[in-house]
């Protein structure tokens, strides 16, 4: 999702290298290696239909990764269409996962969509910025035990309803950075903003604070989400994701989790048993997240115009039709280009 209408938008808190590093790259970006914009138009989809007819099943996908916000549900319910496209790849035994920046962990957003009407046999796993954060916590806090190590103590900073399992991973959770070994970011910050045309949030002064007394201290801040802004049921918010430029302008070291970090489609492949890249398709609505971290990863992508992080500008036209225009200002302003587009998740 982007940073005014959705669950996303990490292009200024892209980073993914080790929590416990001593520095991160010196650009501040992330290095992703995403193929050059050339001027060749994404081949427009009237639906996924179009990459699974007779004319295609040879090179059709083996199989399909799908962002959730913006994509499959509008956080508050599944979208028909997408649940009517999910039942066509069932069909087809082609198997699916659903692949989103969440903090949740998997099994927590699988619950959360059930609720939303999506059944859990559409697709074959979920995997999330969240759960992988949740495994490699998990696992360093079993190692410390192995050693007969003190306990790995972390601030958290922000919410994520559903998804606060700092404690299910071993974590203390501490108040002060002095006390701390992490700080460690869910979900969002702050309250919504309702309105239509709400400007983009920012950390508020006490978090601000927080973040350069944990930067002095030492501590990585280790975020479960890239993602810079969040609309949740229809209120914006900011993305824990925001913080990661504002911690490295004070010196600190991140480690985000999520997409567009390659780790995360590696995952979603070998949930599968896929090892092609070039056989599998990413279905996603944001550019600068689930558009580049597929195509750094060799995988064929599909940009939904028609809901999520774009959906605005890209079809703000008479009738809300795809305007071309705003598409092409898009892909040079953004620096990458999706393989296809449709306007939705549909077949």
């Amino acid at each position: 999702m982007s940073p005014r209408d959705g669950a996303g938008g990490a292009e200024a808190a892209t980073r993914a290298y080790g929590p416990w590093s001593e520095s991160g790259p010196a650009d501040g970006g992330l290095s992703l290696q995403v193929p050059p914009v050339n001027v060749t138009e994404p081949r427009r989809l009237a639906g996924l239909g179009g990459l699974f007819d007779d004319a295609a099943r040879a090179e059709a996908p083996c199989a399909v990764l799908v962002d959730v916000w913006g994509v499959v549900t509008d956080g508050v319910r599944a979208y028909p269409s997408a649940i009517r496209a999910l039942e066509r790849l069932r069909e087809r035994r082609v198997p699916v996962v659903l692949v989103s920046n969440t903090s949740r962990r998997g099994e927590d957003l699988a619950r959360l969509l059930q609720e939303q009407g999506l059944a859990p046999d559409l697709y074959a796993a979920v995997i999330t910025g969240g759960g992988l954060a949740f495994e490699q916590l998990s696992d360093e806090v079993a190692r410390r035990r192995r050693c007969g190590g003190d306990a790995l103590r972390c601030v958290v900073v922000g919410t994520q309803p559903g998804g606060d399992w700092a404690r299910d991973a071993g974590l203390a959770c501490v108040d002060s950075p002095d006390a701390a070994d992490l700080l460690l970011g869910f979900g969002v910050l702050g309250h919504g903003d309702p309105r239509a045309d709400a400007p983009l949030p920012v950390p508020d002064v006490e978090t601000r604070r927080l973040l350069r007394a944990a930067a002095r201290a030492g501590l990585p801040l280790v975020l479960t989400n890239a993602d810079t802004c969040v609309r949740i049921a229809g209120s914006l918010h900011l993305g824990i994701g925001a913080l990661a430029p504002v911690y490295q302008s004070f010196g600190g070291t991140v480690r985000i989790y999520g997409k567009p970090a390659l780790e995360i489609y590696s995952a979603a492949l070998a949930a599968v048993g896929s090892a092609d890249p070039v056989r599998a398709l990413m279905i996603g609505d944001t550019l600068a997240t689930d558009i580049a971290g597929a195509r750094a990863a060799g995988i064929p992508t599909v940009l939904v115009t028609g809901s999520g992080s774009h959906a605005h500008e890209l079809h703000a036209g008479p009738q809300g039709r795809l305007c071309l225009d705003a598409l092409a200002g898009l892909v040079e302003r953004t620096r990458v280009r999706p393989h296809h587009v449709m306007e939705a998740m549909q077949w």
